[in-house]
């Protein structure tokens, strides 16, 4: 089925027909393959055939005829792609007919809609996580992001005042994409039940990797791994150069993980450790918002600050009840599985078939 959504035409059988014109990279993968995974779903509901591109080839050729029925085109493009390939994608989304519904899908880690406002003519902007109070997209951080704005200051970096510009129409048009639960990895996770779970025999894993970057990240990342370095008393999962399969089995037998923030608050990582049934540790989420909501404070997982100060009594409080841990870790892998099974993301991508 995948195999024809990427590489067939649209055979015209539905009212409804979808392009997606998609980078061919991982992070924005996990934000297409719902619409490959869930095609059936999709169909049945909107009345809705799906068909995928790479934007580049898009760029390069045009669409093809094959596809230039499309009622629906959602596009990506990548965060460092230069200004003027994001304005050659907008030049070939303007143009489609009138009546094709535009939107664009926003697969980046960091939490700002910098090319928001080139993208004029579409009607619906994509994203896996929107601040709670929508105004934050529209004002200057110390930085590029409210992340750099954060840990420039608290590392005392120098930095400059950033204005993307976005204008205030834009944000009647944000919507939320899934968060990264979709990737196929991650939600094939998710879906599965270990025959045999492992013993739960370490208390917290903290395998963080980025602590030789420069800037604020790789600031941010050393902090982090030195406040894990000092917890005493605490069997704890840390460094790094293990290999994947060794960083699961691992994770498997974690009671808690400690996920601080990448380039953005979203990471891998939050997904990975609700699939191994490990309570999630990470800095306070409340000023996001998220589809479907898998950050709620002492329900789904544990918010410390965003300093990491009070990361020891989070850990010592949680592992000190093992009921409320249990509830903790079994509340967050329902409610992620279940949005997976009851095909969620064809709910959450509503909007872009029914106004």
């Amino acid at each position: 089925m995948h195999s024809l959504i990427f590489g067939g035409r649209f055979h015209g059988d539905t009212s409804r027909r979808l392009l997606i014109l998609f980078e061919p990279n991982l992070i924005s993968y996990a934000s297409v393959f719902p619409f490959l995974e869930y095609a059936q779903d999709f169909r049945a509901r909107y009345d809705v055939e799906i068909r995928c591109m790479p934007v580049e080839q898009a760029l390069q050729r045009g669409l093809p005829d094959s596809l230039s029925t499309a009622t629906h085109v959602i596009a990506q493009t990548w965060l460092t792609d230069p200004r003027n390939r994001h304005e050659q994608l907008e030049r070939l989304l303007a143009g489609l007919p009138t009546g094709v519904t535009r939107a664009y899908l926003d697969s980046f880690a960091n939490n700002d809609v910098r090319w928001a406002g080139v993208f004029e003519s579409t009607s619906l902007y994509f994203k896996k996580s929107l601040f709670a109070d929508l105004s934050e997209f529209t004002r200057p951080t110390y930085g590029h992001t409210n992340l750099t704005e954060y840990y420039g200051r608290l590392y005392g970096l120098e930095d400059e005042v950033t204005d993307w510009g976005v204008p205030p129409s834009v944000l009647p048009k944000l919507r939320l994409a899934p968060n990264f639960l979709t990737a196929p990895d991650l939600s094939a996770a998710l879906m599965a039940e270990p025959a045999d779970p492992p013993k739960k025999e370490i208390d917290l894993h903290a395998r963080l990797g980025g602590t030789k970057a420069e800037g604020w990240y790789g600031e941010m990342r050393r902090h982090a791994a030195r406040v894990v370095d000092e917890m005493d008393g605490f069997v704890v999962a840390k460094g790094t150069g293990v290999t994947r399969h060794v960083f699961g089995q691992e994770l498997l037998r974690s009671k808690t993980c400690f996920s601080p923030f990448g380039y953005g608050e979203l990471c891998w990582r939050d997904i990975e450790a609700i699939a191994a049934g490990a309570v999630l540790i990470k800095p306070d989420m409340s000023h996001l918002r998220t589809e479907p909501d898998l950050y709620r404070i002492d329900e789904t997982y544990i918010a410390c600050r965003w300093d990491f100060a009070d990361l020891s009594d989070k850990l010592n409080d949680i592992l000190a009840d093992e009921e409320r841990r249990l509830h903790l870790a079994e509340n967050a892998r329902r409610i992620a599985k279940t949005y997976l099974e009851m095909s969620g993301p064809v709910s959450t991508y509503s909007d872009l078939f029914i106004n």
